[in-house]
C-alpha cells in the first residue's frame, strides 16, 4: 500500500494504532507507557492509505532546554525503506530545542551517527524477581508537598527542567521515595514487571536503599535499567538478570546536570 508522504501528528487518540504497530513489531503493548507519552510530548506518525499507522516517533521537550526522542518504530511490511529516517529527521526538525537525546539500541545505533548522534554512556535493563527486599528503614514515601523539590533536584541532575512532566508522573507512578540525602526513586506498574525509574542519589548506598525500599512488597519481576555498573552488578546479586543494553546518545550540545546522581533513568524513552 502506498504511504502518506507527510508524517502527521499524532494525539492520544491514536493510542490504538500506536499499540496495534507496537505488536506488529514485537514490542510489549505498553498502554499507560504510550499514553503517558502521547500526553506529554509529541508523536509523529506515517500512515498508509488504508489509515493504518506504519511508523512513529514521539519528541519530548523540556522547558526549551532539551527534547527526547523514543518509540521510533516502522511496521515491519515497510521495514528497510528509509521511514525511520525520514521520521527522525522531522522530530528533529520540530524539536525546538538545543540538545536532543534519545536510548538507541545497537541496530539503530548507525542511523543516528550519521545524523550526528554522539554517544556519551550506556545503559543496560535488568529484569527478574528482587531477593532480600526488606525496608531499610531510611526512606519514606513522598508527599504531594514533596513534588517542588523532587522538580528542582530533578533539574540539577538531569540539566533540564521537567517540572510539567512531573505532575503527571506523580500520578504514572505507584509508589514515590525518599531518600535520607534527599534522592528519591519512583516504581511504575508496566506489562508483566514493576518498572523503576528514576533513581537519583547522592550515593550508591542510597541508590541501593531506594531500589530495595521499592522492591519490598513488590509481585513478581523487577526491571531497572541503570547506567552505574556498581548499582548494576549489584542488582544482579540481587537476582535480577541482565538484559539489553542501549546507548545514550546525544545530538547538540552536552547533556548537562550532574549526571553522577542519575543511577537510573526517569523512563529510556524520556532520556
Amino acid at each position: 500500500m502506498d504511504i502518506d508522504p507527510t508524517p502527521r501528528t499524532l494525539t492520544h487518540g491514536h493510542l490504538p494504532d500506536c499499540l496495534a504497530l507496537a505488536r506488529d513489531r514485537g514490542w510489549a503493548t505498553e498502554e499507560r507507557k504510550w499514553a503517558f507519552l502521547l500526553d506529554n510530548g509529541t508523536g509523529y506518525g506515517f500512515f498508509d492509505d488504508s489509515g493504518a499507522l506504519v511508523g512513529s516517533t514521539i519528541v519530548t521537550r523540556y522547558s526549551g532546554q532539551h527534547a527526547a526522542l523514543s518509540m521510533v518504530l516502522v511496521a515491519s511490511a515497510h521495514a528497510g525503506r528509509g521511514l525511520g529516517r525520514r521520521l527522525v529527521e522531522h522530530a528533529l526538525a520540530n524539536a525546538d530545542c538545543p540538545v536532543v537525546s534519545l536510548h538507541a539500541t545497537a541496530l539503530g545505533r548507525p542511523l543516528y551517527e550519521k545524523l550526528g548522534f554522539r554517544a556519551v554512556d550506556r545503559l543496560v535493563t535488568h529484569f527478574g524477581p528482587f531477593r532480600d527486599a526488606a525496608l531499610s528503614g531510611t526512606t519514606r514515601s513522598a508527599l504531594h508537598a514533596d513534588l517542588p523539590r523532587v522538580v528542582a533536584t530533578d533539574a540539577e541532575v538531569f540539566g533540564a527542567d521537567r517540572g510539567v512532566l512531573w505532575k503527571d508522573y506523580f500520578r504514572l507512578a505507584d509508589q514515590v521515595r525518599i531518600g535520607p540525602s534527599g534522592g528519591f526513586a519512583a516504581a511504575w506498574r508496566t506489562v508483566g514487571s514493576l518498572a523503576l525509574g528514576p533513581v537519583v542519589a547522592d550515593s550508591v548506598d542510597e541508590a541501593k536503599a531506594l531500589v530495595t525500599d521499592l522492591a519490598a512488597g513488590a509481585e513478581g519481576a523487577l526491571q531497572v535499567s541503570a547506567y552505574h555498573p556498581e548499582l548494576a552488578d549489584w542488582l544482579v546479586e540481587r537476582g535480577l538478570e541482565r538484559r539489553s543494553g542501549v546507548d545514550l546518545m546525544v545530538l547538540g550540545g552536552d547533556v548537562g546536570g550532574d549526571r553522577t546522581r542519575l543511577y537510573v533513568p526517569m523512563m529510556q524513552a524520556l532520556g
